[in-house]
């Protein structure tokens, strides 16, 4: 049986034309299998299809070259140099076909990022910010772990200081 969750102003039932303060409504579907498994149904004042830019984003400056022999490593993530922000400023340090392991120095706020390919997990190493999304905001400080779904309209909002984050 299927557990429902409400927040806020939302319709009785789904999928149906909605208004709030005079302003129709926007549906949108946010599911990890499609229409088959969990999932959200997000109701937005504005249409979230109404993308400003699509790019392709490579985290990857090279590409990801076999480690043989095997050694040890240690990679000093002080001396990584990334952007000044958390989405496309961040820098890949490791990489196989499954998955990026990424450095971030965030000293500024993020532009507004979907991440199409795959789910994201964010180690905050040291610093505050506040992680924006479709879900609401959600305050994030040393040590913290983070999971932003794929395909989830996020930024990184950060208001003091320096925020270092491993992806």
């Amino acid at each position: 049986m299927p557990h429902y969750r409400t927040v806020g102003d939302v319709p009785r039932k789904r999928h149906t034309r909605h208004h709030a303060d005079g302003d129709r409504l926007h549906e949108e579907l946010m599911g990890q299998e499609g229409f088959s498994s969990a999932s959200s149904l997000l109701y937005h004042r504005h249409s979230p299809s109404a993308i400003v830019e699509v790019e392709v984003v490579d985290h990857e400056p090279g590409q990801a070259t076999p480690d043989r022999p095997l050694v040890p490593r240690h990679i000093r993530t002080g001396d990584v140099e990334t952007g000044h922000e958390a989405t496309i400023g961040r820098t890949a340090l490791l990489a196989n076909d499954q998955v990026t392991i990424g450095w971030a120095r965030a000293t500024e706020s993020s532009p507004l990022y979907r991440n199409a390919v795959g789910d994201e997990l964010v180690f905050v190493q040291s610093g505050e910010a506040v992680l924006e999304s479709v879900f609401g905001a959600l305050a994030v400080g040393p040590g913290d772990y983070v999971v932003v779904p794929a395909g989830t309209t996020h930024r990184w909002a950060v208001d003091t200081g320096a925020v270092e984050m491993l992806i």
